[in-house]
């Protein structure tokens, strides 16, 4: 299925609305989506480019022969999803006060789970909850993933995605000073126990922060299944992180000058 750029006028600018998104989803350690940008897009998009690496990751120290898993991270049409304005922000909604006391009970421990989450990310890149969903960099969705839909396109044969526990969208935008950004969007279904729930946060927050792809190893928190146990942030998932901030990208940067 090709991708499909949409430019329309906004209050702030110009957005590039993405019409089909690649999702990561956890519980299958799939890849699904497709990308066809023509050369007239791609030409509207800034050059690749390289900035300078966030201060909480240069600050870490280096390690020779550093192992790490970023032959496996798959850039988008607009290079690595870097972020380069911090704090980014996340947003996290807040218990329904109308549901039943259960239903409560279980949005606090999901809200406490992804908080901790996001807690175990801040000492690699900084983070700040923010109440406004419409500013947010990265929405906290307390859903299950939307029903995903995908055509064999030499078979038309149609595949249905269902039961995932998460899911990680981007969206591109150009803001009002004309410069590309992204922002992230994370299901994450609140019918896990605790562990489950923290788990998968950090592994959803992990590609909304730029590793858009899965580690062959288990130990590390951006392995593609679901484990049982309480995992971690490794050396390996940082070593990854700081790699893919290392590599040029048309995020953070002016869009080329084009008519309208």
């Amino acid at each position: 299925m090709p991708l499909v750029v949409f430019l329309r006028r906004h209050l702030l600018g110009w957005r590039f609305w993405f019409a089909w998104i690649w999702g990561l989803a956890i519980a299958f350690g799939i890849h699904w989506g497709s990308y066809g940008l023509s050369p007239e897009v791609a030409a509207q998009l800034p050059a690749l480019r390289s900035h300078p690496l966030p201060e909480t990751l240069a600050a870490l120290p280096r390690t020779v022969n550093a192992e790490d898993y970023f032959a496996e991270v798959t850039a988008t049409p607009a290079g690595h999803l870097i972020w380069t304005d911090f704090p980014v922000k996340v947003y996290l909604p807040a218990p329904d006060p109308l549901a039943s006391p259960a239903a409560q009970t279980r949005q606090q421990q999901w809200q406490q789970a992804v908080t901790a989450a996001i807690a175990q990310w801040q000492p690699y890149l900084p983070l700040v909850l923010t109440p406004e969903p419409e500013t947010a960099d990265i929405v906290v969705r307390r859903q299950a993933p939307p029903v995903q839909k995908q055509v064999d396109p030499k078979t038309g044969a149609s595949r249905y995605f269902l039961g995932r526990n998460a899911e990680t969208r981007y969206e591109f935008y150009v803001d009002a000073d004309q410069i590309l950004r992204h922002r992230m969007t994370i299901f994450l279904n609140d019918h896990q126990g605790a562990i489950a729930t923290e788990n998968t946060a950090r592994h959803e927050l992990g590609h909304a922060l730029g590793i858009w792809g899965h580690s062959p190893n288990s130990e590390d928190a951006l392995f593609a299944s679901q484990l049982g146990a309480a995992s971690r942030i490794t050396t390996t998932d940082i070593n990854t992180l700081r790699k893919i901030y290392q590599q040029p990208t048309r995020l953070g940067w002016p869009m080329p000058d084009f008519k309208q």
